[in-house]
């Protein structure tokens, strides 16, 4: 989980441990070139597991990525439902940790978590971490990423050890930035919707990375928020009808010592990613600079104070953005690239609406469905009145509105 450098090495290696453990326990054989098939598994739908996360409309994943179980109160306070990987494989205790908080668990399926599987806290199995870029090879060096074929054979072992829960899968950077160049030479070369879509088979669950605000070396990615939303779009192309989607969110220096993403940043990524069409939220939160801290994000009380009102929106807005979308219920046009996602509650439309631009913009949103009545900008104390099925409004660069419309 790393936007640093070619296969972020440094960075990798430590978040990436326990990840590595249970790669080494798996037959490997995939380190050159194969065919990537043609005809392979299709993932179930992740609602559908009898001890998988929630399936009720009220719960949205809102994930924090490896961090450790005695945490899990702060976590909880911050309103994380969700932590994805443990450092060391899961002992009674550390399950009994995360219990006590209501939290739930996707971790590796090492022989001591499947010991444990009888445990109500774990509700999904981790394939390795960002199996698209190159793999350390244990001298140093690197070696090819992880061949789609590889990556279904390895889905499918552990569904049959498992078929309670579902595989959550986590892709890199290549997912939003095909110029990204730590995936190896064999990689690289193939075509990255082939990949993606051959890859996204091993999953029930699947992410992706990218953190445009702490990028040191890129130029085509520094400060690009969009890219985040470019990511989920593409993801909803691969993947298997069904599939949820999840953004990975930066929320620390990681590893640049000038930058980190503000609190409007955090929120922006955070609702282009669900504007977008992702179904979960993981927010990376550990830190290298100024000094590694695995839960580095509660060095920023600002950031903190931002994450705790972000995710308990989410949680207010759960049910309705659990819901279908309405594709032609309502029309935004703008100088700048305005995505949008509707939905209905009752007689109230919906529209939140994400700038994709680091460039402002007025825009005019029309509703198909609504002659006349008030708008509410949720969370923003302010209304608008809808006249003639159309309202206007100014967006900021990256700026984010959410629209409540009821019929007068």
């Amino acid at each position: 989980m790393n936007s640093l450098g070619p296969c972020g090495a440094g960075m990798r290696k430590a978040m990436r441990r326990a990840a590595v453990l249970a790669f080494l326990m798996m037959p490997i054989g995939l380190f050159c070139p194969v065919a990537i098939g043609a005809n392979q598994p299709k993932a179930m739908d992740a609602r559908s597991f009898a001890k998988g996360l929630p399936s009720e409309p009220s719960f949205f994943p809102i994930a924090v990525w490896l961090q450790q179980p005695h945490n899990a109160e702060a976590f909880k306070s911050i309103g994380i439902n969700t932590f994805v990987g443990l450092w060391n494989p899961p002992t009674e205790e550390w399950l009994s940790q995360l219990e006590q908080q209501g939290m739930h668990l996707i971790v590796e399926q090492t022989p001591e978590a499947l010991a444990l599987k009888d445990s109500n806290v774990i509700r999904g199995w981790m394939q390795i971490d960002e199996p698209d870029n190159a793999q350390p090879d244990g001298k140093g060096g690197y070696v090819d990423c992880i061949m789609p074929k590889e990556i279904v054979r390895r889905y499918e072992e552990m569904r049959s050890r498992d078929a309670t829960r579902p595989v959550f899968l986590n892709f890199g950077q290549g997912v939003a930035n095909p110029e990204w160049i730590g995936r190896g030479a064999t990689c690289a070369a193939i075509a990255q919707d082939r990949y993606y879509t051959e890859a996204s088979r091993g999953a029930d669950i699947v992410g992706f990375d990218i953190y445009p605000v702490a990028e040191v070396e890129q130029d085509h990615v520094k400060g690009r928020l969009e890219l985040v939303g470019r990511g989920v779009r593409n993801l909803k192309q691969w993947v298997p009808p069904g599939v949820p989607i999840w953004a990975d969110i930066e929320t620390t220096h990681i590893n640049n010592p000038k930058r980190r993403a503000t609190p409007s940043e955090i929120y922006s990524e955070v609702w282009i990613a669900i504007i977008n069409g992702a179904n979960g939220i993981m927010y990376f939160v550990h830190e290298w600079q100024p000094s590694f801290r695995e839960d580095g994000v509660f060095r920023y009380q600002d950031t903190v104070a931002e994450l705790t009102k972000i995710n308990k929106q989410i949680g207010e807005l759960a049910l309705l953005l659990n819901s279908p979308s309405l594709e032609d219920a309502a029309d935004i046009r703008a100088p700048v690239e305005i995505a949008r996602m509707v939905k209905q509650d009752g007689d109230a439309i919906y529209v939140f609406a994400a700038n994709m631009e680091n460039k402002s913009g007025q825009a005019r949103v029309s509703i198909t469905s609504t002659v006349s009545g008030v708008v509410t900008v949720l969370g923003e104390g302010r209304t608008i009145e809808l006249k003639d099925g159309s309202f206007d409004d100014h967006f900021k660069g990256y700026g984010v509105h959410i629209y409540q419309v009821r019929k007068n």
